[in-house]
């Protein structure tokens, strides 16, 4: 049991060197608050170092930077709720904050006729459209999880990108 904990010690000393500065700048980036990042990222790291069962993570540094995310975005939400706090109660003379219902309704029906033209995709268009702009992924991982060249994964996305620009701009359906 002894060797466990200290290994697992070693593993998070590790980390702490390789990852500190990297994680500061993260949780700095995330909260906008670079006098606490330090304080914060210590936090994730013993956080990480307090795991029971910390031998049996197979991703260290990936658990280190989704544990540092939650913290600065509770240190976020922390901060939001003292400073209404402060503000005091709402004054019902004031247009109430975020957008107007007319704004809203136009987004959402701008979000249904994109979804919509993304549906309309050739199914292998719309797949490598995906693991662009929503799995992130680059050209190169694209075209090898599908088999294809990176130079093909650019025909499909200039393809998307066209047919989902004409489909956007035709009127929509009232």
């Amino acid at each position: 049991m002894t060797g466990t904990v200290g290994t697992w010690a070693r593993r998070i000393a590790e980390l702490f060197d390789a990852h500190r500065l990297r994680v500061e700048r993260a949780i700095a980036r995330r909260t906008g608050d670079p006098q606490t990042a330090g304080d914060l990222a210590q936090d994730a790291f013993l956080r990480l170092a307090r795991l029971p069962d910390g031998e049996t993570v197979q991703n260290p540094a990936g658990l280190l930077y989704v544990v540092a995310d939650r913290i600065a975005l509770d240190h976020c939400r922390a901060a939001r709720r003292q400073r209404l706090r402060e503000a005091g109660p709402p004054d019902d003379d004031l247009p109430a904050a975020g957008p107007a219902a007319d704004a809203v309704v136009e987004r959402t029906q701008t979000m249904v006729r994109l979804r919509g033209a993304i549906d309309a995709l050739p199914p292998k268009t719309r797949e490598v459209f995906l693991l662009y702009h929503v799995e992130g992924l680059p050209y190169r991982a694209i075209g090898e999880r599908l088999g294809i060249s990176p130079r093909t994964v650019e025909y499909h996305l200039r393809t998307a990108l066209e047919q989902c620009r004409a489909h956007m701009r035709r009127r929509p359906l009232r």
